[in-house]
C-alpha cells in the first residue's frame, strides 16, 4: 500500500515537472554548456538566464494556448493548466518581463547581432499561430531550436559533424514526440507531418533520422573531429532517446523522458569542471 502511494507520488511529481516545462529548461541548459565547452566560448550568466527565461515563457505560453484551444476530452496537461490558469498567467508575465529586462539591458549586443534569427523566429511564430505556415511544425521546431542553441557560438565556421548530429537528434526527438499529439493536431488543423504520413511511416522516418544522426556522430569520432568526451556526451544522449522509445510506450512517460534525453550532454562540462579542480 505504502509502496503504491510512493509510486503515485513519484509519478505525479514527474508529470508536474514536465507540465511546468522544467524538462525543456534543463535540456536547454545542458545543450548550452555542452557547446560552450566544445567551441571553447565564454557564456555570460545574463545570457544563460536570458535563454532559460525566454525558453520557459515560450513553452508555458504554448501549453496554456494549447489548453485553451483543446476540445474535450482534455488531456491531463490541459486540465492542469486550466485549473491553474491565473497562476500561469502571472508566471508568464513575470518571466516575460524578466526576459525583456535581461535582453535589452544586459544582452542588447547579443540581440542586435542576431536580428536575422529574431526576425525569422517572430515571422514563423505568427504564421504558426495563424495556421498559415507552409512548412510542417516538426521541421520549424527542430531548425529554430538548433539554430537558437548555436547562436552564442556563431564564431564557429561551417557545420561540424557534431552540429549535424545534434540537429538530427533534435529532429528525431520531435518527429517521435509529435506523434503522441497526432489526433489533437489533426483536430486543431496544425500543419505537421502527421497530417500527411501514416503512424508507421512517421515512426520509420524518425528511426531513420535517429540512426543517421548517430552515424554522423560515430563518423566524427572515427575521423578524430569529435573528442571522446563529447562523443560520450552526445552518444549517451542518443542512447537515452533510443531506450526511451523502446521501454516507455506510454505517451506521457515517453514525452517526458525524450525531452530529458539531453541531460547526458552535461557530461563534458562535469568532467572539465572536476578535472580543473585537480
Amino acid at each position: 500500500m505504502f509502496r503504491n502511494k510512493n509510486i503515485n507520488r513519484a509519478s505525479q511529481a514527474l508529470f508536474t515537472f514536465s507540465y511546468l516545462s522544467f524538462d525543456i529548461v534543463f535540456s536547454v541548459f545542458a545543450n548550452l554548456f555542452f557547446f560552450k565547452h566544445y567551441f571553447q566560448t565564454k557564456l555570460h550568466l545574463s545570457l544563460v538566464l536570458f535563454y532559460l527565461t525566454s525558453v520557459w515563457v515560450l513553452y508555458l505560453s504554448d501549453h496554456l494556448w494549447d489548453a485553451k484551444k483543446e476540445i474535450a476530452p482534455l488531456s491531463l496537461r490541459s486540465q492542469f493548466y486550466l485549473q491553474n490558469q491565473s497562476k500561469f498567467q502571472w508566471a508568464i508575465g513575470i518571466l516575460f518581463l524578466s526576459a525583456l529586462l535581461l535582453g535589452f539591458v544586459w544582452e542588447w549586443k547579443f540581440l542586435s547581432q542576431n536580428q536575422t534569427y529574431l526576425l525569422c523566429f517572430l515571422i514563423v511564430l505568427v504564421l504558426v499561430v495563424k495556421q498559415l505556415s507552409p512548412i510542417p511544425k516538426e521541421i520549424l521546431v527542430s531548425v529554430f531550436y538548433t539554430w537558437g542553441i548555436l547562436l552564442p557560438f556563431s564564431g564557429a565556421k561551417g557545420f561540424p559533424l557534431i552540429v549535424v548530429s545534434f540537429f538530427l537528434h533534435v529532429l528525431a526527438n520531435v518527429l517521435q514526440t509529435y506523434q503522441i499529439d497526432r489526433e489533437r493536431d489533426k483536430i486543431q488543423n496544425t500543419n505537421t507531418l502527421n497530417l500527411w504520413l501514416s503512424p508507421r511511416l512517421a515512426k520509420g522516418i524518425a528511426i531513420l533520422v535517429f540512426f543517421s544522426g548517430f552515424s554522423f556522430l560515430c563518423l566524427g569520432f572515427h575521423s578524430q573531429n569529435i573528442p571522446l568526451v563529447f562523443f560520450l556526451g552526445m552518444g549517451l544522449s542518443y542512447l537515452w532517446l533510443g531506450v526511451t522509445w523502446y521501454f516507455f510506450p506510454k505517451p506521457s512517460l515517453q514525452k517526458l523522458f525524450s525531452e530529458l534525453s539531453y541531460l547526458p550532454m552535461f557530461l563534458p562540462p562535469i568532467i572539465f569542471f572536476f578535472s580543473g579542480l585537480r
